[in-house]
Parts: structure tokens; C-alpha cells; sequence
């Protein structure tokens, strides 16, 4: 009896290292179109006669940012994947003068750009034939700047510097796949961080919080 226990719990212990085996040969690489909130600051007070006035102190600020991420997620077992990706976002406005503005004003321009990158796990499950779903924490690097213009004459511009975020956050997500390796991907999820400002010898810190989305194609590879 216990040699047949034994054998029944070596071959569990076979089966399950080769499921792994298995899984951990399958890969997503997803596209995605991205939208979330920039932590930004600036020390930014107004434009004078002849030069930028810049206040005492930096100040900070949320901005929405839409951009682009590249993802891949490496199965290590028979349902959890690491993943980690990389990205891109972007953010412009420009305010024209209206029939109240005084002769010669020009527009007022607002851009702003970022990068971050991301590490986490999930637990991915397939449910059915053709679809996945995948939830789980991560942690984020982001930095991003911002640049005011003036283009009334004397056309002046001021820049900030990075701001530095780190946070953790959770998502949840799926892939719905359209064809044998090619799908649709989509997730939502929310993150909480630590972002710190310095510019000509001050110093700004704060923990912001927000939610974020994206969407776009996965690729299957692998087996």
C-alpha cells in the first residue's frame, strides 16, 4: 500500500512539474493603447515682461496623459505569468486668444511628456477555449515633464524637471483571442505612489493615487 502511495505521489509530482513545463513555454506580447494620470509639478508663477516668473516654490498637479505600452507576460507555471512593460504617454493643450484679448497676444501651449516602466505577476487563467483573464500587483516607475509657452512676443517658454514616481498598484485584465495567436487585450487598474519634485534647490513630495486603463492587441507565442 505504501509503495502504491508513494508511486501515486511521484506521478502527481511528475505531472504537475510537467504542466509547468507546459505552461511556462507560453507568452503574451500585447499593444496597447494607454490612458492615465500624470503627477506633475511645477514652480511656474506667470510670464513677465521680460523673462518667466517663477514662484517660490514648486506646486503640484494631476494630468490625464494618453500614450502607448508594449507588455509581455512569460507564464512560470500552469497559472501565474510575470510580466513586465514599458511606456509612453503624452498630454497638449493650446488656448487661443478670444475677441476680448488686447491687440498682438498670441496662444498660450501646455505639453507635457513620460515614460514608466512596470514589473508585477498575475494569476492567468484560461476560461474556455479562446479567452483569458489575469489579475494581480505590480510596481511602477514613472517620470515626466511639462513645458509652458507663451508665443506672445517675446515668444517665452518655461520647462519643469522630472518628477520621480514610484507606486504599487493592482490591475485586472483579459485577452480575447480572435484568432490561434492573435487577440484583443484589455485591463483596468489603480495604483497608489510616492512622487518627489526638486528644482533649483526645493523640494516637492506627495502620494498620489489614481486609476488607469488600456487596450489593444495580444499576440499568443509559444505553445
Amino acid at each position: 500500500m505504501n509503495r502504491m502511495i508513494t508511486a501515486a505521489v511521484l506521478l502527481a509530482v511528475t505531472a504537475s512539474v510537467a504542466g509547468a513545463a507546459e505552461y511556462s513555454k507560453e507568452s503574451f506580447l500585447s499593444i496597447q493603447a494607454t490612458s492615465a494620470t500624470a503627477n506633475l509639478a511645477s514652480a511656474f508663477g506667470a510670464f513677465g515682461p521680460t523673462s518667466v516668473v517663477v514662484g517660490p516654490a514648486a506646486a503640484a498637479f494631476p494630468n490625464p496623459e494618453w500614450g502607448f505600452k508594449a507588455e509581455y507576460q512569460r507564464m512560470m507555471g500552469p497559472e501565474y505569468a510575470f510580466n513586465i512593460s514599458y511606456g509612453m504617454g503624452f498630454y497638449g493643450e493650446e488656448d487661443k486668444p478670444n475677441s476680448n484679448a488686447a491687440a498682438g497676444t498670441g496662444s498660450f501651449k501646455y505639453t507635457q511628456n513620460s515614460w514608466n516602466v512596470r514589473i508585477g505577476g498575475d494569476r492567468l487563467l484560461e476560461v474556455g477555449e479562446h479567452t483569458y483573464i489575469y489579475f494581480g500587483p505590480g510596481i511602477e516607475y514613472w517620470s515626466g515633464k511639462a513645458k509652458f509657452e507663451d508665443t506672445t512676443p517675446p515668444a517665452l517658454s518655461y520647462e519643469t524637471e522630472n518628477t520621480s514616481r514610484i507606486s504599487l498598484g493592482a490591475r485586472l485584465g483579459g485577452h480575447m483571442m480572435v484568432g490561434p495567436t492573435w487577440g484583443v487585450s484589455a485591463q483596468v487598474g489603480t495604483k497608489v505612489g510616492y512622487a518627489s519634485y526638486e528644482e533649483a534647490g526645493g523640494k516637492t513630495t506627495w502620494w498620489p493615487s489614481s486609476m488607469e486603463g488600456s487596450v489593444g492587441l495580444v499576440f499568443k507565442l509559444g505553445k
